[in-house]
């Protein structure tokens, strides 16, 4: 079964993917440099906060849940990922 988020750098779902793994159990996944996304899938069993900075400072700029697609028609920067239990 996947386990993860998938960001995509093209709207619709469309042009290549990025994915980022689901620590064990829920927690903090940082990217080794930002991603342009335009939309995610969460394939994990966590709900998965975006941020902008590696450090996860301030509001998160999405939220997706777990199961879920959301699409960022303008793109967001993602610099880190955090796996939460709600």
């Amino acid at each position: 079964m996947p386990n993860g988020l998938d960001l995509w750098s093209q709207n619709n779902q469309l042009g290549g993917n990025f994915s980022v793994e689901t620590p064990d159990g829920h927690g903090r996944v940082t990217l080794e440099s930002p991603f342009k996304a335009y939309g995610a899938t969460n394939l994990s069993a966590y709900d998965a906060e975006l941020y902008a900075g590696q450090d996860q400072s301030g509001e998160p700029l999405e939220t997706v849940g777990r199961g879920q697609t959301a699409l960022f028609p303008r793109g967001q920067n993602i610099g880190s990922v955090n796996f939460v239990q709600d």
